[in-house]
């Protein structure tokens, strides 16, 4: 799946108008609680990639995820939060020389893993017995 501005990630300029210094911003929504989540994943990606990240409170239930101004992940187009690890996974794998589209594929969960969730709506409790 490929977001809004899919453009190779690490082909754009360093010499942004940004008045912040911040690789990433991650977009959260404020009444849904999703703050936490956006702090663990700044957490995540300024110790394994060393650089900065934004935090910036929004509405909407909105989880947006952009590397240099890129949108990486967005909760809104894939109607889920991000596994834990997957947004480093996208960034490593675009790295590796993926498009983004690619690393956003192999970085998500199993088609497996979804579609169990989804057949986990229709099951009734004794069925998991």
């Amino acid at each position: 799946m490929v977001f809004p501005l899919g453009v190779n990630l690490y082909m754009t300029s360093s010499s942004s108008n940004e008045s912040t210094d911040k690789r990433f911003k991650i977009t959260y929504c404020t009444e849904c609680g999703y703050r936490d989540k956006a702090d663990k994943l700044a957490t995540e990606l300024e110790t394994a990639l060393k650089v900065g990240c934004q935090i910036q409170p929004a509405e909407g239930g909105v989880f947006e995820v952009e590397d240099k101004g890129v949108l990486i992940f967005s909760k809104k187009a894939t109607d889920r939060m991000p596994e834990d690890g997957e947004v480093l996974k996208i960034v490593q794998g675009v790295a590796d020389g993926l498009s983004l589209e690619e690393a956003q594929s192999v970085a998500g969960p199993p088609a497996s893993a979804v579609l169990e969730w989804i057949f986990g709506l229709f099951r009734s409790p004794s069925d998991t017995k």
